[in-house]
């Protein structure tokens, strides 16, 4: 019988510590914004689930997506990924 081989898999990256500071970013926007999770999905033309997901973690969001949220919540693009950007030097 041949030995059993253990294969190591790298951590998934949506639980990493910047991922979770990403999302906290994110929470901390929309809610500074006044905006429901419910309102954020509508706006996105998603369900409900859809943000409720990105802000537990379980989802991944992809740059085209950052754009999309900020411009939902009425924030600047760039400006929200200078804050992302910088809250994640000081993790590194």
């Amino acid at each position: 019988m041949p030995p059993i081989r253990i294969v190591q898999r790298r951590p998934n990256p949506v639980f990493s510590a910047e991922y979770r500071q990403l999302v906290a970013i994110l929470i901390e926007t929309r809610r500074h914004a006044g905006v429901s999770q419910r309102a954020l999905a509508d706006k996105l033309g998603k369900a409900a689930s859809h943000v409720t997901m990105i802000e537990r973690g379980q989802r991944r969001v992809d740059a085209l997506e950052l754009y999309r949220v900020a411009k939902a919540l009425d924030v600047d693009p760039v400006e929200l990924f200078r804050r992302i950007a910088f809250s994640l030097e000081g993790l590194g």
